[in-house]
């Protein structure tokens, strides 16, 4: 595996993936994944203090995903990702668009969500 420097908005990591997209993907999956853990402590303590959760699914979105903590991950993000194997700041490696590592993200996600689902 290669090391990437992923840089995008606010969000500026280094990985280690097998090629530049796969390191995209595992950013925006650490980013997100953290705003995640935020909302489900807030929520937990939203139900300790037995405050009403309400959730609708909403179409397209793995429904272990919390709506609100996915956009709040995405936001943290630019239009673009810049991916190198030198440095930050630098796209030697790819310059790829947030929206499409975002819907293989999800793709991902929902794949996820349909094995927990068959598993029981």
């Amino acid at each position: 595996m290669a090391k990437y420097y992923i840089q995008s908005g606010s969000v500026s990591f280094v990985v280690c993936a097998n090629d530049a997209e796969g390191a995209a993907l595992w950013a925006m999956h650490r980013v997100i994944d953290e705003k995640i853990c935020d909302y489900e402590e807030q929520r937990l303590l939203d139900m300790w203090f037995e405050d009403e959760v309400d959730e609708e699914p909403i179409d397209g979105v793995p429904q272990a995903v919390p709506y609100e903590a996915m956009l709040e991950g995405l936001a943290d993000f630019g239009e673009m990702i810049m991916i190198s194997e030198i440095g930050v700041g630098r796209d030697e490696a790819g310059l790829l668009h947030t929206e499409d590592i975002f819907g293989q993200w999800r793709q991902l996600m929902q794949a996820v969500d349909r094995l927990f689902d068959q598993m029981g």
